[in-house]
């Protein structure tokens, strides 16, 4: 999915679904009317997933993120880990709100300091499970929101 000189590269390794008590959790902060975009398709399992929870405008399809632009809808999605500077940064260059769940040091990084304004984080009270196994990360997610707004408009949301 990501593009680098024109190729796409991801490391297979850290392309998940969304688990379904992470869609849970981000979605509270949403109306059932919400247009949602979900541009990393995985297995294209997401989209039935939110129909089920009642969210049935949803934009989930097998396309590259780099390539094409949603400016109507809710961005919306859990990208590859490798490539989470490259999607945030897509993201950030088009002044387009998103909330995208990735690992929690993320926020440590040197580049994600740009993102300060505007920024809200939402903790879940526990890690997920992006498996069938149960088996948990050795980290926990998080959702990093950037001009959203949500809820009382906290920077720092625990669950």
């Amino acid at each position: 999915m990501g593009k680098f000189n024109g190729v796409v590269k991801t490391n297979k390794m850290d392309n998940y679904n969304t688990p379904l008590m992470g869609w849970k959790d981000i979605l509270t902060f949403f109306d059932k009317d919400t247009k949602l975009w979900l541009p990393f398709y995985n297995d294209g399992t997401a989209k039935n997933k939110l129909n089920e929870l009642g969210y049935m405008d949803v934009y989930h399809e097998d396309r590259d993120y780099f390539t094409y632009w949603l400016n109507d809808r809710i961005l919306l999605d859990n990208p590859p880990f490798s490539i989470k500077k490259e999607v945030i940064d897509y993201a950030y260059k088009k002044n387009k709100p998103f909330g995208l769940l990735l690992p929690f040091d993320t926020i440590e990084r040197k580049y994600f300091k740009q993102y300060n304004n505007g920024l809200q984080i939402i903790i879940p009270p526990n890690r997920y499970n992006y498996t069938d196994d149960n088996k948990q990360p050795p980290f926990k997610s998080v959702w990093i929101c950037w001009n959203m707004n949500l809820g009382n408009g906290d920077k720092i949301i625990f669950l």
